[in-house]
């Protein structure tokens, strides 16, 4: 059986995801906002790792080149995986399979993540404020990407991924830096933003 490539960025959406609050605060944005938790989370690694921002405009491309795997594979495992959770006569065996084949879809789509826009960027970002900064960027510009409108629901929401994630204290600065960044998204001059990946 072939077996999937070794991925940084999985291992540690592996590790953030067991972390209660933060699979909670994921499945709540994609539950009431569409957001895909894949691209949270890779908004998230960039980061963390020091890789730096990101561009609107590429992440409307990651958007456009997942599209097909998220809509025809993703999706719709998802919505089996759902229906049976309520079918009390199907088998645990079937169940698991399909949570298997669900979350190989989703671990393909996060290899697409890192081997197209994040292994071909060199840490470079050190500190751990400029950092978190770039955290909270890249999931303003993410969500800006999806058309979403900020609210203090979402704010608040962005804020709490973040210091899970981030393991940043500082409260002041995360609740400062999401409503200034995502103030400045209000404005469309996109230049704004540190870096244009490929």
């Amino acid at each position: 059986m072939q077996t999937l490539p070794h991925s940084e960025f999985w291992d540690f959406s592996l590790e953030v995801y067991e972390r209660p609050e933060v699979s909670k605060l994921c499945l709540d944005l994609q539950d009431n906002y569409s957001a895909d938790i894949n691209m949270l989370l890779f908004a998230c690694w960039l980061a963390q790792t020091g890789r730096g921002t990101v561009t609107v405009s590429a992440w409307r491309a990651m958007t456009l080149r997942l599209t097909r795997l998220r809509e025809k594979v993703i999706k719709p495992l998802r919505s089996v995986r759902h229906i049976l959770k309520e079918e009390h006569l199907a088998p645990e065996a079937m169940k698991q399979k399909v949570f298997e084949a669900e979350l190989e879809a989703e671990h393909i789509e996060q290899l697409i993540l890192d081997k197209e826009w994040g292994s071909g960027r060199r840490p470079v970002v050190s500190g751990s404020e400029r950092r978190t900064r770039d955290m909270i960027e890249n999931i303003v510009a993410y969500f800006r990407a999806e058309g979403l409108s900020f609210d203090h629901k979402l704010a608040y929401r962005c804020e709490r991924l973040v210091k899970l994630i981030s393991g940043l204290l500082d409260d002041k600065f995360i609740h400062h830096t999401c409503y200034q960044l995502m103030e400045l998204s209000r404005d469309p001059d996109e230049s704004r933003q540190d870096l244009t990946m490929p």
